[in-house]
Order: structure tokens, then C-alpha cells, then sequence
């Protein structure tokens, strides 16, 4: 791996993400940068401008949980009460937001406890991911809201590189093209550094990436 290039983002200049380039291989796809978002998913200021950034989107929208995904929890506290707080304006204004994080069944699927689904049944979700690369964790997330009686409300990712989601926008703090050349790739088919014989850097988890 190389050093790590410091991007910031489009969205907010109090906020910044280290792109390091290599061969990482994710459970979807191989990408040539690693994006690391731990100073903005565990710095509790760089947390909170996070959830400004993304609050401010969805002030018109009517929110009744949010769901969190890849280690996005302390950001969604903070997006709950912004969302909930009567200085912007909000429709949710004095709302008690719900926040939520669903498990994974042995075939990889989310599901949810029977103690939460009361959370998730005729609610608006709210979708906060760390990572948006091909699409499939939204719409494996939207399947499960569905599945159990909710609606999705909206997206959100501190990383996207998709724009829009079933006619709904993903709105995103840093997207691929803040990063020079950023590529993702489908596993085993498309991927250059594969093809040429480049053995993988790290694999990449939703908490962080592990060398090889």
C-alpha cells in the first residue's frame, strides 16, 4: 500500500477522509483506493459536523428511525438530535428519533429482533452507511425496511459513488470523484490489478481493512 492521499470533502470543509491506493478487495467488489472515514465515524467533533452535513438534506423529509450500518452509530446519535432539533426547522422537530442497527443471518441477510421491528413497521427509515460503492448494501438495506413494513425515507453515506438510489438521491459527503482514479471493480472479472497478477493489499470489513 501507498501512503494515504487527505481529501476534503465537497460537502463540508470542517471535514476530511484519507484515501489510501492499493488492491482491496471488499465483499462486493475490488477498489483501487482504500477510503478511510475513522477520524469522522470516531472524532466526536468531526462526528457532529458530519451530522450537520447530513441533516441539513433532510429537513423537508418526515424521519422516524434511522438505520445505521458499518459503524455509523455515533454518527446517527448526533444526526438524530439535529434532526430533531427545533433550530433548523425540521419536520422533526421535537420527534423522538429512533436508531436502530440490524444483525446479519447465517445467509448474510439483515433481519431484525422482534423487540425492534415495532421501529421499523410503518416508520419513515433513514439509511446512514459508511460506504455506497456498487449499490448493493442500499438496496439490500431498502429489501429489508420493506420486508418488515417500513419505508425508506431517504439515503445517506459518508461515501457514495452512486448519486441516486431508486429515483431517491444518496446524499454524500465524499463521493468518487473527490479521489483521483478511483475504480471499483466486479470480483474476479474486471479488475486490472487482478488480471495483471497483483496480489491483494488488505481486505476490507465494515470496520476498517486487514493486511494480507
Amino acid at each position: 500500500m501507498q501512503q494515504p492521499i487527505r481529501i476534503i470533502s465537497h460537502a463540508n470543509k470542517r471535514l476530511y477522509a484519507d484515501a489510501i491506493p492499493g488492491h482491496f478487495a471488499t465483499n462486493h467488489s475490488h477498489i483501487n483506493y482504500y477510503v478511510d472515514m475513522s477520524e469522522i465515524k470516531h472524532n466526536m467533533s468531526m462526528a457532529l459536523e458530519a451530522a450537520r452535513s447530513i441533516a441539513f438534506h433532510f429537513s423537508a423529509v418526515s424521519v422516524d428511525t434511522l438505520l445505521c450500518l458499518e459503524g455509523t452509530e455515533y454518527i446517527g446519535a448526533y444526526l438524530a438530535r439535529e434532526l430533531s432539533s427545533s433550530g433548523i426547522g425540521s419536520l422533526n422537530s421535537g420527534k423522538s428519533v429512533y436508531l436502530v442497527e440490524p444483525d446479519n443471518n447465517v445467509n448474510g441477510q439483515f433481519m431484525f429482533a422482534d423487540n425492534l421491528r415495532p421501529m421499523i413497521e410503518n416508520r419513515n427509515v433513514l439509511v446512514l452507511v459508511n460506504t455506497a460503492s456498487t449499490g448493493q448494501t442500499l438496496s439490500q438495506t431498502r429489501e429489508c425496511i420493506e420486508y418488515y413494513g417500513g419505508r425508506v425515507a431517504g439515503y445517506s453515506a459518508l461515501f457514495s459513488n452512486l448519486s441516486e438510489l431508486d429515483g431517491k438521491p444518496v446524499v454524500r459527503l465524499f463521493s468518487g470523484e473527490d479521489f483521483p482514479h478511483y475504480h471499483n471493480f466486479v470480483r474476479g472479472k474486471d479488475c486490472p490489478a487482478c488480471a495483471a497478477g497483483v496480489p491483494l493489499d488488505a481486505i476490507v470489513t465494515p470496520r476498517g481493512y486487514t493486511k494480507l
